[in-house]
């Protein structure tokens, strides 16, 4: 850190000199344009007019150990260009799983292949889609899968309840690229600018989109369980009172989201205050569940604590707005 000093001109302008070794890094002289903007804590941050949106990010991969996670790291943490290079031939498994590992990675496409070395790169441009945009496709995915679920379970529709097992890919898909889009964010202010966020709002999105991507795992648990307990007699009562439960718990995220996504902190504080009641109403079943099915109880009993849990998952993004 270094200080420099205010001077007056006689005009009564104000300057302030810049370190030579910033101009000489960016590449600018006398009469480029730089752009100020005044950041949420008063200070001003400078941006070279032109400054890249999109950063050169190549990152090698020497090593087929845990290779899918290996790309999805490289890939949350921005990277561009990613290099597969083992030192010896890749086996066709290795570049099956190369090949299942960008499937589950917007914007990730192979551009050449040798025989050992594979290059994949980012073809999606960071500030082509508005992270609020995708955080609300996600959210709509999500609270489907949920609805869906609903009905798998009061009609024991086991094709509906495979379907929603599939579709939880997707939001996966997004909630990666959400992280991707985040952290770019941070480390970019012209990114951030351009994809409608503060830097200050990054760390609430990621919580945002983890409980979303939430909602969608329980939602996909619950639809296995579902295909579990097809061909069994259930009490239609108990039915009835899981379908009580679930629509409860979906009534609590969607309005937690439309909060969320409104700034809306009295609908916040709304849902939140729903929160005793739902819990109340969990406990209740569990005890009633225990009297008038105890055979099934262990796999029906799952099947409330996930719907608890896509519940807990709406009040989290409750208490994220206004904060």
């Amino acid at each position: 850190m270094e200080y420099r000093r205010l001077q007056k001109s006689k005009s009564g302008s104000f300057l302030l000199s810049i370190p030579k070794e910033w101009i000489k890094k960016r590449g600018l002289d006398s009469g480029s344009l730089i752009k100020l903007v005044e950041s949420e804590e008063g200070g001003l941050i400078l941006l070279p007019e032109g400054t890249m949106e999109k950063e050169e990010n190549i990152v090698t991969i020497k090593s087929a150990e845990n290779l899918e996670k290996q790309i999805r790291t490289q890939y949350l943490l921005g990277a561009n260009t990613i290099i597969i290079d083992l030192g010896k031939k890749i086996s066709s498994m290795t570049r099956e799983e190369v090949k299942n590992a960008i499937s589950k990675l917007i914007g990730l496409e192979i551009i050449e292949e040798g025989i050992s070395s594979i290059t994949i790169q980012c073809l999606l441009q960071p500030t082509s889609i508005p992270v609020r945009s995708v955080l609300k496709r996600s959210y709509s995915l999500a609270a489907s899968m949920h609805k869906d679920a609903e009905i798998a379970l009061s009609e024991g529709d086991i094709e509906l309840a495979e379907v929603v097992s599939k579709r939880d890919e997707e939001v996966d898909r997004l909630y990666f690229l959400i992280v991707r889009q985040l952290r770019s964010a941070i480390r970019n202010y012209s990114i951030a600018e351009k994809l409608g966020v503060k830097p200050i709002e990054c760390l609430d999105l990621r919580m945002a989109a983890r409980y979303i991507e939430g909602i969608a795992d329980q939602s996909e648990i619950i639809a296995k369980n579902v295909m579990k307990v097809h061909g069994e007699k259930i009490d239609k009562e108990i039915i009835n009172r899981l379908l009580e439960l679930s629509n409860m718990a979906y009534n609590i995220h969607e309005e937690a989201s439309q909060a969320l996504f409104k700034g809306d902190i009295k609908l916040a504080n709304k849902v939140i205050s729903k929160n005793n009641e739902f819990k109340s109403k969990v406990l209740d079943f569990n005890e009633f569940l225990l009297i008038k099915q105890p055979k099934l109880s262990t796999i029906i009993n799952s099947i409330a604590m996930h719907i608890y849990q896509i519940g807990e998952y709406g009040i989290d993004l409750a208490e994220l707005v206004g904060f």
